[in-house]
C-alpha cells in the first residue's frame, strides 16, 4: 500500500502508489533513489494495456498520467530513477547502472511534458505486440496461478514489451 515501509537489512524502502501499468503498481523510494518498476523507464513509460487489454487501456493511461505527473514529479529533480528493466538500446551510466536522474528523464521523454489527452493518445496508439506469455504473467501476478521460482524466472526471460516510447 502507498506509504508502507519495507525493511531490507538496515534499509527502509517506502512504497509509492503508481498505478497505470497495472492497477496496483508500486514504486519504492530509498533515500535519493526511486525504484519505478514498470511505471517509468529510461526510454519510455509503462504500457497501459497489458492488465486489462485494449478496453481498459485509456483508463489505465489516465491513471499512469496521474502517477507520473502527481506522484513521481513530486520528487526532487536530483532523484535517481532505477527502472525495473531496460531495453537493448539503453546505455549504462559510468558506474554500470541503468539509472537516470528524474530531471534528465523529464527533459528526455516527451511523454512527461504532455497534457493528459496527448499522453493518453500517445501511450495507447501504435502499441507494440503483446508478449506471447503476457496473459500467463498477468495470471501469476494476480495470484490466479501459482508457479515455482524457476518458472517465474523463465517467464520473465521471454520478450518483455512493458514500455511505450517516451
Amino acid at each position: 500500500q502507498d506509504g508502507d515501509e519495507v525493511r531490507v537489512g538496515d534499509a527502509t524502502l517506502t512504497a509509492v502508489a503508481t498505478p497505470g501499468h497495472t492497477t496496483e503498481s508500486l514504486s519504492y523510494q530509498l533515500d535519493g533513489v526511486l525504484f519505478t518498476g514498470d511505471t517509468l523507464f529510461l526510454e519510455g513509460v509503462g504500457r497501459p494495456d497489458l492488465e486489462r487489454g485494449d478496453d481498459g487501456s485509456d483508463a489505465a493511461a489516465r491513471r499512469l498520467y496521474e502517477s507520473l505527473q502527481q506522484r513521481l514529479s513530486a520528487f526532487p529533480d536530483p532523484t535517481t530513477v532505477a527502472p525495473g528493466h531496460y531495453s537493448d538500446a539503453a546505455d549504462p551510466r559510468a558506474d554500470g547502472t541503468y539509472t537516470a536522474r528524474l530531471e534528465t528523464l523529464s527533459d528526455r521523454l516527451a511523454a512527461l511534458s504532455m497534457d493528459e489527452a496527448e499522453f493518453v493518445a500517445h501511450v495507447t496508439n501504435d502499441l507494440p505486440p503483446r508478449p506471447p506469455n503476457h496473459e500467463r504473467i498477468v495470471a501469476v501476478n494476480l495470484g490466479l496461478e501459482d508457479v515455482d521460482g524457476e518458472t517465474a524466472f523463465e517467464l520473465e526471460l521471454g520478450p518483455n514489451n512493458c514500455a511505450v516510447a517516451g
